[in-house]
């Protein structure tokens, strides 16, 4: 893997994503770019079918673009290997997804835990981290909580808690500020 010479922790450059091909071939991102800085938190915003979606899939290397590239702390997606950008994902980004991702069958601390625990941190300190990551959502009284157990918003909190437990850095965050990519389909 080839490093970047840049300080931001994410680049997008020339990005493009087609689905299809021929007459039925859909644009959902044309030509993006993007720098975020580290610590810098962005929203991403835009019309239903606009391509959000598509662009942090491909910033968080959930899926490959068409073209373009992606540089994430340095390292170069198109040439990291499917366990590097894993490892990349569970140590510098996090994710809050629409449906939240929370896994059924574990508690709301389990499921903030498991990053870390695949990682291969102990026990003890996992659970130090989810718990501290669990009290800066208010959630410090959910967490021997099961998903089924809690409301919709709680659900939020715990996938917002599993996104940056460990330090982690949410790649978008719709309480700060708003950028429009050019590229990105505005409805």
């Amino acid at each position: 893997m080839t490093a970047a010479t840049t300080d931001a922790v994410l680049r997008l450059v020339g990005v493009t994503q087609q689905y299809g091909v021929g007459e039925t071939a859909v644009s959902a991102l044309a030509g993006v770019d993007l720098e975020v800085a580290r610590g810098e938190l962005v929203a991403v915003m835009g019309a239903s079918g606009s391509g959000k979606s598509t662009l942090l899939s491909i910033a968080g290397g959930l899926q490959r673009p068409t073209t373009g590239e992606v540089i994430v702390e340095g390292t170069y997606l198109s040439t990291a290997s499917p366990r590097a950008l894993a490892q990349l994902r569970r140590r510098s980004l996090g994710f809050v997804f629409q449906d939240f991702n929370l896994i059924p069958t574990l508690t709301a601390m389990e499921n903030v835990t498991l990053p870390l625990e695949l990682d291969g941190f102990r026990g003890r300190v996992a659970r130090r981290a989810g718990k501290d990551a669990l009290a800066s959502v208010g959630l410090e009284d959910k967490l021997d909580a099961y998903p089924d157990d809690l409301s919709g918003g709680q659900q939020q909190r715990v996938a917002i808690a599993r996104a940056v437990v460990g330090g982690r850095r949410p790649p978008a965050d719709p309480r700060r500020r708003a950028h429009r990519c050019p590229g990105l389909r505005h409805g």
